[in-house]
């Protein structure tokens, strides 16, 4: 039982940021339980089962989080020679501002409340997304190579634990009575709020050097309309990394392929499971979000020094390998119920149970890859650049992916579920031939251009 909780361990972390982790552990876990009331999954089964949204809708909810994430250059290049605590306090303000909107919106307002609650949760992670690549940047100076893939995993652990935890109180709720999320979501706000609380005292190290280095730089280059900083400047940048950093674009290349695979199946599966199979807010949110976010927490542990081992690229090989059976699972699963319907039930859920357990356990490990992976190849003064390409294109996957998805399974029907393995399949060759030719290992070529 001791080594199940381990991740909040602080004893084997270094001096130097043992007492980051400790203020950033108790900021994770009060920011969790608000992050379970707005994620994707649940914000999907809301729409459909309190908005009445359409598929089509609901396809929208499920991917209007991810879908912000593809303005993340914006946030890269505004990050970019701030301060970054004063930025955090303001994105998390504007993200609990636009959660306390929710609980005015009603479902009466037909047709438009579905959208508008769209809306919301869209706005919400607008603001999110920024602070994903704030807590990057930050991760990069506070936490020294050699130790930031346990760190992270422990963060994300709490993650792992936490959002779940809330995403079953919130769909408990719910189930008692729909219109709860009147009061729900202006709760989930002030915890949004109170989260900010442990960060007060919260340094991150070198800043105001790195702040001057960064501005001196900038009147060295006078300045003018071509190095001061802009999104257009940022967008040209980040352009100019794709173009010349090969490594890191064919890593880019593997990741969007595998992350299209989720993109693909789970809003779809989402629709399948509440509005096809008509389960309830409970079942749904245990089948969606709990069982993978309970076996994240619990793979993540291993899967955190076996990072830090291998490193991002022989990782990835192993890590997609989980998925590429996760797909395969939920495939058998879905043409099973597309065939047999409820008749074999008894046989297609335990298999859908089983696909969602290597979900969470391949995914307790993609986070780790995903929120940190990125650093293997970028150079300090460029770390905000290198997480706003990977997350504006984790956003465009999410543009397109949920929507073929939806097409793929009107045309296929539940066959459509097949399609995921063919492109899971697809990114582990790639992340295979990655790994042999060891291109994770090269660094940015002179060709890239300088911050």
């Amino acid at each position: 039982m001791q080594r199940i909780f381990d991740f909040l361990r602080s004893d084997d972390i270094p001096p130097v940021a043992r007492r980051s982790f400790l203020l950033e552990r108790t900021h994770y876990i009060i920011w969790a339980l608000a992050l379970g009331a707005i994620e994707g999954n649940l914000a999907g089964i809301v729409a459909t089962k309190t908005f009445d949204a359409s598929k089509l809708l609901a396809n929208i909810v499920w991917a209007a989080p991810i879908f912000m994430m593809t303005i993340n250059v914006f946030w890269g290049v505004v990050i970019r020679g701030r301060p970054r605590m004063p930025l955090f306090t303001f994105l998390t303000a504007c993200a609990a501002l636009l959660i306390l909107s929710i609980g005015f919106t009603s479902p009466d307002w037909k047709p438009w409340g579905g959208w508008i609650f769209a809306f919301q949760i869209g706005a919400t992670h607008l603001f999110v997304t920024g602070l994903l690549t704030l807590r990057s940047s930050i991760w990069q100076v506070n936490y020294p190579d050699s130790h930031r893939g346990r760190i992270i995993g422990r963060l994300q652990t709490i993650r792992f634990l936490f959002v779940p935890i809330s995403g079953v109180a919130v769909a408990a709720v719910f189930d008692t009575n729909p219109d709860y999320y009147r009061f729900v979501y202006p709760g989930a706000a002030l915890v949004t709020l109170l989260s900010l609380v442990p960060l007060r005292r919260f340094r991150i190290r070198r800043e105001r050097r790195e702040i001057r280095e960064y501005r001196e730089h900038l009147t060295r280059a006078g300045n003018t309309a071509e190095t001061h900083t802009g999104l257009w400047t940022g967008i040209k940048e980040a352009g100019s990394i794709l173009r010349h950093h090969h490594a890191y674009r064919r890593y880019m290349t593997a990741q969007f392929t595998l992350g299209s695979a989720n993109f693909f199946t789970d809003p779809v599966l989402l629709v399948v499971i509440t509005r096809e199979l008509g389960f309830d807010y409970l079942p749904s949110i245990l089948l969606m979000a709990v069982i993978p976010g309970i076996c994240s927490w619990l793979a993540i542990r291993f899967w955190a020094p076996y990072f830090d081992r291998v490193g991002v690229v022989r990782f990835r090989v192993v890590n997609c390998t989980v998925w590429v059976a996760a797909y395969a699972c939920i495939a058998v699963s879905m043409l099973i119920i597309g065939i047999n319907g409820r008749s074999l039930f008894w046989l297609a859920i335990p298999i859908l149970v089983l696909a969602r357990i290597l979900k969470g356990i391949s995914h307790g490990g993609g986070i780790i890859a995903w929120s940190i992976g990125h650093l293997h190849f970028a150079r300090r003064n460029q770390a905000d650049l290198y997480m706003s390409i990977h997350v504006a294109l984790t956003g465009f996957r999410a543009l397109s992916m949920p929507f073929l998805g939806l097409l793929a399974n009107h045309l296929l029907g539940n066959g459509s579920f097949a399609i995921a393995i063919v492109i899971a399949v697809t990114a582990l060759l790639l992340y295979r031939r990655l790994a042999r030719e060891d291109l994770g290992q090269s660094e940015p070529e002179s060709g890239q251009s300088e911050p």
